[in-house]
């Protein structure tokens, strides 16, 4: 099996995995049906350092297979492994930020003026 082919399987593991986690995430309410829909006053959410964080995580991992020597087999585990570790990271603040600004919004949190 060469480099590449190695390449597309992991390319390909990571989409299916990503589209397992958002089946999970999305389908957590148990309702059959329809997706629930967002309570009123959801909108975007406040500036964050996430979208940053998940580049940097990319590009450690883009730099590990790229600049691996040849006795590393899919790697260098000195840029990926952080890589994979930053990038865990900044999906797991996205995911738990998403659901505090749902939380929020669900309780009026956002509909309601400051102060009361």
């Amino acid at each position: 099996m060469n480099d590449t082919t190695i390449g597309f399987l992991l390319l390909g593991i990571g989409i299916v995995g990503v589209l397992a986690i958002v089946f999970a995430v999305t389908m957590r309410s148990g309702r059959a049906g329809r997706g629930p829909t967002p309570p009123r006053g959801v909108h975007l959410p406040p500036p964050s350092w996430l979208p940053v964080i998940l580049s940097i995580g990319a590009a450690l991992i883009g730099g590990g297979l790229a600049f691996r020597a040849e006795e590393q087999p899919i790697a260098n585990p000195f840029l990926a492994v952080p890589g994979l570790l930053v990038l865990l990271y900044g999906i797991w603040g996205w995911v738990r930020a998403a659901g505090h600004e749902w939380r929020d919004t669900e309780h009026g949190s956002h509909d309601e003026p400051a102060g009361h």
